[in-house]
């Protein structure tokens, strides 16, 4: 299983009768660490060819990062999403946030569909939805942590107080009306050059630095 935040390669080459299914009195069930492969199978075979050409890859990249928590959080994705978006914020350009918000609809109606039907030995469910609207407030603050962040990076010592007060202006700077006004995060990001961890498989590199590229 790929560590939280770094992404793991987009393409899953196993299909679903690759899967080792095994009988119990259950029926047939799938083990635990197959989860995430199933449903990026599933997604695939159905949801995928909804999500807007641009944006596959990273959709199914967030998704995989999502499936790979939902056991340990109990599918409850009020509990996922908030700690995953914080732990990607400095691995991902700004430019992966509207690209997964647009999407976002489709990848919790997806995951409400699909994974009561993963033959698990324990079932799972999506409990705790995530409006669009509480992913793009999430966000918002996400980047006004990153503006921020960038702006003192060669200040280690600023005082904190000062870092807030940047970061509650670069909110109200970047959301109006409860809508991220992405032309100012362009602007206010496109001095920073957005640097890829090495350790990256090349794939995963080629993935960010298109992303960075848009």
């Amino acid at each position: 299983m790929p560590k939280q935040g770094h992404f793991a390669k987009s393409m899953r080459t196993k299909q679903i009768n690759d899967f080792k299914v095994k009988r119990n009195a259950t029926g047939a069930t799938i083990d635990d660490e197959q989860l995430t492969d199933f449903l990026v199978v599933r997604f695939a075979l159905t949801a995928k060819k909804r999500v807007q050409s641009g944006a596959r890859e990273t959709a199914q990249r967030f998704l995989i990062e999502i499936c790979d928590s939902l056991q340990e959080n109990d599918g409850d994705l009020q509990a996922i999403i908030p700690n995953l978006l914080v732990s990607l914020n400095a691995r991902v350009p700004w430019q992966f946030y509207p690209e997964i918000l647009g999407e976002w609809d489709l990848l919790q109606k997806f995951l409400q569909k699909e994974l009561p039907a993963v033959p698990l030995e324990k079932r799972l469910r999506i409990k705790h939805p995530v409006t669009t609207q509480e992913m793009e407030t999430l966000i918002a603050k996400l980047l006004a942590r990153k503006i921020t962040a960038i702006t003192f990076i060669n200040q280690p010592g600023v005082d904190p107080h000062k870092k807030d007060q940047m970061m509650t202006m670069m909110l109200t700077t970047v959301y109006h009306d409860q809508t991220i006004e992405w032309d100012k995060v362009r602007l206010l990001l496109a001095p920073f050059k957005f640097e890829i961890i090495p350790e990256l498989d090349e794939e995963t590199k080629d993935w960010l630095k298109k992303l960075a590229e848009k």
